[in-house]
């Protein structure tokens, strides 16, 4: 959480905070839901493995939207993806 609270302390715009920080939040769950899915592929739960993909399909999509959102208010894309 320091790289977080760095992102709140620093002085840019809070527009460019904001971005960071769900960069930051949502970049950790896919990072963790990719170790969830190898692991649940490798104990053969394919009942929670569906779920999981669920899960981190929703994030990437939502990752993408605020993408799109960004893009139009700022004129630029908040990071490459």
């Amino acid at each position: 959480m320091d790289e977080l609270d760095a992102i709140f302390k620093s002085d840019l715009s809070e527009i460019e905070k904001l971005a960071q920080a769900f960069e930051w939040i949502t970049g950790r769950h896919i990072e963790f839901g990719a170790q969830e899915i190898e692991l649940l592929r490798a104990m053969q739960d394919k009942e929670a493995l569906v779920k999981e993909q669920i899960k981190l399909s929703t994030i990437k999509h939502t990752r993408s939207v605020f993408c799109d959102c960004y893009q139009r208010a700022t004129g630029r894309r908040p990071w490459d993806e």
